[in-house]
């Protein structure tokens, strides 16, 4: 597995890197101090993962993802920054970042975003959906914000509104089917009509717009 890093400090990337390397012990991480050297590198690599800083000499980090998305459209990359932004986080997502970790985050939480990222899920901190809860970022739980329940106020059949539920708490469409206990094909078809009916074309614009609107939902069923 390969892991690019770009970011232009030093101590950060080999902090990074070298934690990275305790997750995943077979991991090669690949550093640069800059996009346009980290570029050249995902050119001539195979990648599974970019971890992107936002504040990068240059081109800063949003160009930056904007031109590799549209250079390797299956690229997973991942916005690493020590800014905590609500609207940087929103930007990221809208230009196909797969996720947003900040810098402060606990070891655990790192750990646990990039399992989800590497696993097809999309990782945010917790101020991009509410308030910054006391003691530092968290990753974002359902749990903890109102919950919506009612599928009809969404245009939603129960079917449909669980899926988008499982959908926001990060499950990707194998597991949304296990959950449901139908085939992936059929998932693929109710995302199909919520995409529709949020006027959205892909998961990560889908999670913008029900953040941004502050749709938040209950436990993965409560639309049964």
């Amino acid at each position: 597995m390969n892991i690019l890093l770009i970011d232009d400090h030093f101590c950060a990337r080999e902090g990074v890197a070298c934690l990275l390397k305790q997750i995943i012990p077979q991991l090669n991480v690949f550093e640069s101090e800059t996009f346009d050297d980290g570029l050249v590198l995902a050119k001539q690599t195979p990648l599974n993962l970019v971890m992107l800083d936002v504040q990068l000499p240059g081109k800063d980090g949003l160009a930056g993802l904007a031109e590799m998305k549209e250079m390797f459209p299956d690229l997973c990359v991942v916005m690493f920054s020590g800014v905590d932004d609500r609207e940087l986080v929103f930007q990221a997502l809208r230009l196909g970042a797969m996720g947003f970790i900040v810098k402060s985050v606990s070891r655990q939480a790192f750990v646990d975003a990039l399992r989800d990222v590497l696993a097809g899920k999309v990782y945010l901190p917790a101020s991009a959906v509410g308030p910054q809860p006391v003691g530092g970022l968290q990753a974002v739980t359902i749990s903890d914000v109102t919950k919506v329940s009612d599928p009809a106020s969404l245009g939603l059949t129960p079917k449909q509104f669980e899926v988008l539920t499982w959908l926001v708490q990060g499950i990707g469409n194998k597991q949304i089917a296990r959950h449901l206990g139908v085939g992936d094909q059929n998932v693929r078809n109710h995302l199909r009509v919520i995409y529709q009916k949020f006027g959205v074309a892909k998961r990560t614009e889908l999670l913008v717009k029900v953040f941004e609107q502050g749709i938040v939902f209950g436990k993965p069923g409560v639309g049964n």
